[in-house]
């Protein structure tokens, strides 16, 4: 029985065509949107470091319109290209813990929304349909403009927004050192924290704290707190296990950073 062997042109001409066809499928291929790796403060903040529109996408799992968005406008190329390069992307998700309060924050009623603010962090765009790639793109084009674009720097102790701070020395805020020990010496397993800044609105007191996490390696949280109806929002930094250590580590923070700060 003889082995036929395939024809030495026809495997070449095969071999060529389907190396055309793999640079052309190549070519025409949609490039995806890369959306950013993180959360919405961080996203934030990189838009304004970076001078970029951004762009805020909230959806859902059981959004269909909203996959379709994904599959077909955020998977076309010259949308992609538009929002990789002068816009920082973000996708929310309604339906988790940051999702939900952005939710509540940006009042959203409707999925898909989006949400473009310009390089100050400033609501520009306010858009709560499904939209084909071509219109999106036209809404991206709109707003690209060297005006909405300007590239924000701030020190150490400052935010985008120039949060209200509430003042650290208010007596309604403070324990006397007495009071403060014998309550952590009834509390063994609590540390002492040193509270940096008590806020009005939790945005302004998150800022805060990516700043701090970009110069220390503490701890550092936010507490909720209730005065009078109002919803106060406490930035607090460190677990110190004594007293001593949380007034040295508050002396570091004033003589080395300017910042006010008090034990609890």
């Amino acid at each position: 029985m003889k082995t036929i062997l395939p024809n030495p042109v026809r495997l070449l001409t095969l071999a060529l065509c389907m190396l055309v066809f793999q640079s052309v499928n190549a070519k025409n291929s949609p490039s995806a949107v890369n959306f950013f790796n993180g959360n919405y403060e961080e996203a934030k903040q990189r838009s304004s470091e970076e001078g970029k529109l951004f762009f805020l996408d909230f959806y859902a799992e059981w959004c269909m319109p909203c996959k379709w968005m994904d599959q077909t406008t955020f998977n076309n190329g010259d949308v992609a290209d538009l929002l990789n390069n002068e816009y920082v992307a973000l996708k929310v998700d309604i339906d988790d813990i940051e999702g939900f309060e952005l939710k509540k924050q940006f009042d959203i009623q409707y999925l898909p929304t989006i949400l473009i603010f310009n390089s100050k962090g400033e609501l520009i765009e306010r858009v709560e349909e499904t939209m084909p790639p071509s219109k999106l793109f036209e809404v991206l084009q709109r707003h690209n403009d060297p005006a909405n674009k300007s590239t924000q720097t701030y020190t150490f102790n400052t935010s985008p927004t120039q949060p209200k701070k509430i003042v650290q020395e208010d007596d309604s805020y403070t324990l006397d050192r007495e009071a403060m020990e014998a309550y952590h010496n009834s509390n063994k397993n609590r540390d002492y924290r040193i509270q940096v800044g008590v806020y009005l609105d939790h945005e302004n007191a998150f800022e805060v704290v990516n700043k701090l996490r970009e110069e220390f390696l503490e701890p550092i949280i936010v507490l909720n707190d209730y005065r009078d109806d109002q919803v106060l929002y406490k930035v607090m930094m460190g677990e110190f296990s004594s007293m001593g250590e949380a007034e040295s580590f508050k002396s570091i923070l004033k003589n080395d950073f300017n910042i006010d700060a008090i034990v609890q």
